[in-house]
């Protein structure tokens, strides 16, 4: 299968170690909300794949696409990625995948923690762009105060659209100057009311979270056909 190839637009720091990377195509790029590409990460021979979920809003015709990942320690993907400048080139395949937004049910309910956030960036806002006028929650859980990324923007939409609502939960505050949730996700989601028959949920994190948050569904009688998963593992 031939690469792609695209360089890098632009670079934003979100947090210490949380950043984003915008990227350019010499050509069209279509893809669907929720969809990810794999990057070849060139740092040595022989080169690796590691595949990042796609961040910014499909526009048709568009040559822009933006990921949100996370540095790993010791991590060839996220290292050899933070190190590039703009103007540099990339080689990637895709787009691919079918964690894209399906429409079936009136209500739609995302949770997410950490960059698992990154698809959902992508499908929340795509959907209010078509009108979607269905109620769209989402639960956004992280650790720290300093961890908080894309608030403004998740702000930005629902002051737009009144459908959506959103909410971060912090499981450890740095003080208390926090007004919002605490907690994990998954507290959250024990006490939360969920209208089963009519909600479709999509869960996107690593594997304990995402395993975790399908026990507490499934004790809330949740059918499995309304729930779809991506994990980060």
């Amino acid at each position: 299968m031939p690469l792609n190839t695209a360089k890098l637009k632009e670079k934003i720091q979100f947090t210490s170690d949380v950043f984003e990377l915008t990227f350019e195509t010499p050509t069209t790029f279509n893809f669907e909300a929720g969809q990810f590409v794999t990057i070849k990460i060139a740092d040595k021979t022989p080169p690796c794949f590691r595949a990042y979920s796609i961040s910014s809003t499909p526009h048709e015709n568009g040559n822009i696409f933006s990921t949100c990942l996370k540095i790993i320690e010791g991590g060839r993907g996220s290292n050899w990625l933070n190190n590039l400048k703009p103007g540099d080139p990339i080689e990637f395949l895709g787009p691919n995948g079918k964690f894209t937004f399906k429409g079936e049910k009136q209500k739609s309910l995302f949770v997410a923690t950490g960059t698992g956030i990154t698809p959902f960036n992508s499908i929340i806002s795509d959907q209010l762009n078509k009108g979607n006028t269905n109620p769209i929650q989402l639960l956004f859980g992280l650790r720290h105060i300093e961890n908080i990324f894309y608030q403004d923007f998740f702000e930005s939409l629902a002051k737009k659209h009144p459908n959506f609502s959103y909410d971060i939960t912090l499981s450890q505050p740095e003080n208390n100057s926090w007004a919002g949730k605490t907690g994990r996700v998954t507290d959250t989601l024990k006490t939360m009311e969920i209208d089963t028959a009519n909600t479709e949920i999509y869960i996107c994190g690593l594997k304990a979270m995402i395993d975790e948050v399908l026990i507490i569904l499934k004790e809330k009688s949740v059918p499995e056909k309304n729930i779809y998963f991506e994990k980060f593992d």
